[in-house]
């Protein structure tokens, strides 16, 4: 049973009560452009995250969620700082509540979304879901990326023919030394 007429592009706000009521289903793009917070993360705007998502009623009359949000997102790889491309994709089993009581019986396999009307911020919400799928480290697959074809040895800096080679700790026991004739 398809309830709400859905687009390619995504709307803004949905009625997710009556979809979950309806056993409803949402699919389509949302621009990156139109998820703020996630774009400050990214290279450039351009691309978009692809939803597919059903409501329903669970067993215990809960509104949930469940589906997938999916996207390449263009992120700064962390060795060479040049672009990475990288595929996300957030599993979402998500149940609207009304307060942190009903968030907090929740059983761990959904996720809470703190709800003020039946009204579902869409963009905001799949925002969030990329938002967490992100890796902590953005990098290019091993053996890929320019920074790490350098090597350690091309690093590392060797002192000057001729120089000495100074002990850091050298201070310290040249002091120690000193006390030691003043202890007599």
């Amino acid at each position: 049973m398809h309830s709400e007429p859905t687009s390619q592009s995504l709307p803004p706000h949905i009625d997710a009560v009556k979809l979950c009521q309806q056993g409803g289903s949402l699919s389509g793009e949302v621009s990156f452009v139109r998820l703020e917070r996630l774009a400050e993360q990214l290279c450039h705007q351009n691309g978009q995250a692809r939803v597919d998502w059903q409501f329903e009623l669970d067993a215990q009359s809960r509104k949930v969620i469940h589906g997938t949000v999916d996207a390449v997102v263009p992120l700064v790889c962390q060795r060479c700082l040049e672009q990475v491309d990288v595929a996300v994709r957030a599993d979402t089993s998500l149940a609207l509540v009304w307060s942190d009581e009903q968030a907090a019986q929740l059983p761990r396999t959904l996720d809470p979304v703190l709800m003020e009307s039946d009204v579902l911020d869409v963009f905001a919400t799949v925002e969030d879901e990329l938002l967490l799928a992100l890796p902590i480290v953005a990098a290019h697959e091993a053996g890929t990326c320019q920074a790490a074809q350098m090597s350690i040895e091309e690093t590392q800096v060797e002192p000057l023919a001729g120089e000495k080679k100074t002990n850091p700790f050298q201070v310290l026991a040249n002091l120690k030394a000193g006390s030691d004739e003043t202890d007599k």
